[in-house]
């Protein structure tokens, strides 16, 4: 679902609610759940693969993921990155989950379809707590760069994962020449 349509829907949830997204290809279910932690209407992303116990996943997560998959296939992580930059633009992980299926990495926390669909989740809740509807003070507009930025930054292979994970989790912005993507 493209993300002004998902962020609408997901105002509609009830405190508590939980609501199934998507489920990938070997079975990975993707869910929200509403808290209210951070500002009203907040909501976690949950992860559910097959065989395991219900765990929210969070921007390191995703961050490790996507390192992995970079150093592991490099050509394939620059495919891989194309299409996280379209997901950032709005369109919906659905129109690509079949593209990111054919990506093979040989290292990799989640599968790549269920990647772009919590990575969609994560930028969301970036919208719906720092943006104009949000009740913090965001660090960069639009919102969700703060971690497409961080994507970006792994991308570029530039640092070491320990550099970017130190900053992401002192929510340090990540530099500013990762405002744009370098094709």
């Amino acid at each position: 679902m493209k993300m002004d349509d998902l962020l609408a829907k997901l105002r509609e949830l009830q405190l508590g609610e939980k609501k199934l997204i998507y489920v990938g290809r070997g079975g990975t279910k993707v869910f929200v759940i509403r808290t209210d932690k951070i500002c009203p209407y907040d909501f976690a992303v949950a992860l559910l693969p097959p065989n395991y116990k219900e765990f929210r996943p969070t921007h390191i997560r995703l961050l490790f993921d996507i390192y992995l998959k970079r150093i592991s296939a490099f050509d394939e992580s620059r495919a891989f990155f194309v299409l996280a930059d379209r997901i950032y633009h709005k369109e919906d992980p659905e129109k690509y989950a079949d593209d990111a299926l054919k990506l093979s990495f040989p290292m990799q926390l989640d599968d790549p379809d269920v990647t772009l669909y919590y990575m969609q989740l994560l930028m969301l809740e970036q919208e719906f707590n720092y943006g104009p509807l949000g009740c913090k003070q965001g660090k960069v507009s639009p919102p969700r760069e703060f971690l497409m930025r961080f994507i970006r930054w792994v991308a570029s292979g530039d640092d070491e994962i320990d550099k970017i994970i130190y900053s992401a989790v002192r929510n340090i912005p990540a530099p500013e020449r990762y405002r744009n993507w370098k094709r």
